[in-house]
C-alpha cells in the first residue's frame, strides 16, 4: 500500500495557551524532520488540544514512528496519551501544483 495519513490528537496540559503550545510544537520540529518516512506534518491547535496531520510514505513507516517509546514521550510531555487515526489517501487534490493524484488514474492536471 502507498502513502497514508495519520491524524494525531492529544490534550494539552491544563492552562496551556496558544503561544505556549505553538512554542512546544516548534521545539519538536527537529525530532520530526529527522523521522524516516515522514513526508509532511501539519500541526493542529485548538484550545486544550494539540496534534498533527502527518503524511507518511507508508503505514510501516508510521508504525515505526508511533512506537511505545514515542507514545510514552508524548504522554509525559503533554500529560495526555495521543490518539492516532489512520486514513488511506485514494485521491489528493493539490492546488499548489495544480494536480490531482488519483490511485485509479494517471496524474492529471486539475480541472479548469
Amino acid at each position: 500500500m502507498g502513502q497514508v495519513i495519520a491524524v494525531v490528537t492529544y490534550g494539552l496540559p491544563k492552562d496551556t495557551d496558544r503561544n505556549t503550545a505553538v512554542q512546544m510544537f516548534r521545539d519538536s520540529i527537529p525530532r520530526y524532520m529527522a523521522t524516516d518516512g515522514l513526508l509532511r506534518k501539519n500541526v493542529l491547535y485548538r484550545e486544550g488540544l494539540g496534534g498533527g496531520v502527518y503524511l507518511w510514505e507508508s503505514r510501516e513507516a508510521a508504525d515505526r514512528a508511533y512506537s511505545t517509546e514515542w507514545k510514552t514521550y508524548m504522554t509525559e510531555k503533554y500529560n495526555h496519551p495521543p490518539n492516532i487515526e489512520f486514513y488511506d489517501m485514494p485521491i489528493t487534490m493539490d492546488r499548489e501544483f495544480d494536480r490531482v493524484y488519483d490511485e485509479g488514474a494517471a496524474i492529471t492536471e486539475a480541472a479548469e
